[in-house]
């Protein structure tokens, strides 16, 4: 039975990615599949155009355009609904990417001839608990704040100006510290935010939720490993007028806080599922991505010099 395929781009670079939209709508229509795509961007002939949350629900597969990024706005909605993503590498780094441009045809037929496997990584629930509920580590009225796939963040806001951060696991204090903030990470977060911090690398199946403090004022606070079923509670505190904090969800639009909040973290019960489409070690990719990286950052400086 045809399956149907729902294809999110980078909104921002749905022109410069129109060559693969093509290739895309191309590929389907050679094997007879429906084609779902966002509204927005003039789509391909054949193609449906739909709201994203829409074309999530509807699709059975969905195909990402872009680089990390655009994986990290799509996962929320794919986890929901239990979709799983195929990422094509568009973008920089590519950590979650899966194959490249060029073979979109084969990855379109592999897709649609069952021949994958399916990876699923962890996500996070982030809540945000009413300043007047900040009695207890673990309170009930909150705001659903949504799913990460990498972290979730507590920074400083437009202030220069340290604020003060409480961590509690499963009702019990861990510590505090002055800083700029706090990453919340899952494993596949691990890689990103977290790691500029220094902290550890987590193998995607690892069972584990990191805390990682952004610039601590404290040497002895430290990056702490919890248990995945761990709920973690964050008091959140800005003693000084105005400026205000940030919360943020893999980096998407901020929720704006006040001096004071406090941010409930737990597993998802929604994992994230993406499409493998041949044996790719984890510790393989990690080498490959960080090398590159490393290779553009010299190649780029050399040339500022």
């Amino acid at each position: 039975m045809p399956i149907t395929l729902g294809l999110l781009v980078n909104p921002h670079r749905a022109r410069e990615l129109e060559p693969l939209i093509r290739a895309v709508s191309a590929a389907c229509a050679r094997r007879s599949l429906s084609l779902l795509t966002e509204s927005g961007y003039d789509a391909p002939t054949g193609a449906s155009p739909m709201p994203a949350a829409e074309l999530t629900r509807l699709a059975d597969a969905l195909l990402v355009l872009g680089g990390d990024g655009t994986v990290l706005h799509a996962a929320p909605m794919a986890a929901r609904e239990g979709k799983p993503i195929l990422s094509v590498h568009a973008g920089n780094l590519g950590f979650l990417s899966e194959t490249v441009a060029d073979d979109i045809d084969a990855a379109v037929g592999a897709v649609t001839e069952g021949r994958y496997e399916v990876e699923r990584r962890m996500t996070l629930s982030a809540k945000l608990i009413e300043p007047t509920e900040i009695k207890s580590p673990c309170g009930a009225d909150s705001l659903d704040c949504g799913l990460a796939l990498n972290d979730v963040v507590i920074t400083r806001g437009s202030y220069s100006r340290m604020i003060r951060i409480r961590a509690w696991a499963d009702g019990t204090l861990i510590g505090g510290f002055d800083g700029d903030g706090l990453i919340i990470a899952s494993p596949t977060g691990s890689t990103g935010y977290a790691l500029s911090t220094g902290g550890p690398v987590a193998h995607p199946e690892a069972r584990c939720i990191q805390l990682a403090p952004i610039c601590p004022h404290a040497s002895q606070s430290r990056q702490i490993i919890l248990p995945d079923d761990t709920i973690a509670a964050i008091d959140a505190d800005c003693p000084s007028e105005g400026g205000g904090m940030l919360l943020t969800l893999d980096g998407r639009a901020p929720v704006i806080l006040g001096r004071r909040a406090r941010i409930v973290v737990s597993k998802s019960e929604y994992p994230q599922t993406f499409i493998r489409l041949k044996q790719f070690p984890f510790f393989e990719r990690l080498r490959e991505k960080l090398g590159q990286w490393n290779n553009i950052g010299r190649y780029e400086y050399s040339n500022q010099l």
